[in-house]
């Protein structure tokens, strides 16, 4: 039996974004929105959240044909709790397997369009739907290091 390539972004979109949430559900609220003591750096919550809204954006809008309401500069100041970030998590899960679960391999040649997409858009040809997923994993993957880099600038215990 083969396995759909989009089933295979789906299912490193749901590691990354389930080790996101393995590296935050030990903590308190009050470390998850802890800034560090560097310049332009970000709390957890608020790498959580972009990661998730960046995601939401790439997978669902521009693969998907969804609609989303997103505000990506206000993701970079967000506060809150484990257990709203995790049911975010989940409807970002949900609705990510139900447009990549059964997406034709075909689809992922048809080009993608969108506010932001020009900046990683191919200079010879335009954005395709696997460019936009392929960037998804990628940016996803960097934020997740992004987590793990701060809890441990944070003076965290390391998980793992």
């Amino acid at each position: 039996m083969s396995v759909s390539e989009g089933a295979c972004f789906a299912h490193m979109l749901e590691r990354i974004s389930r080790d996101a949430l393995f590296l935050l559900e030990d903590l308190p609220e009050t470390d998850l929105n802890r800034p560090l003591e560097l310049p332009e750096t970000n709390t957890l919550f608020a790498l959580a959240t972009h990661l998730v809204g960046a995601a939401e954006y790439w997978v669902l809008v521009l693969v998907g044909q969804r609609q989303i309401a997103r505000d990506r500069a206000a993701e970079f100041h967000a506060r809150g709790d484990f257990a709203a970030l995790k049911e975010r998590y989940e409807r970002w899960l949900e609705a990510m397997h139900e447009v990549l679960d059964r997406l034709p391999d075909t689809h992922l040649q048809a080009p993608v369009s969108g506010p932001t997409t020009y900046r990683y858009a191919p200079t010879d040809r335009p954005l395709i739907a696997r460019d936009a997923l392929l960037h998804a994993v990628e940016h996803s993957a960097l934020h997740l290091g992004h987590i793990q880099l701060t809890r441990q600038l944070l003076g965290l215990p390391v998980r793992g």
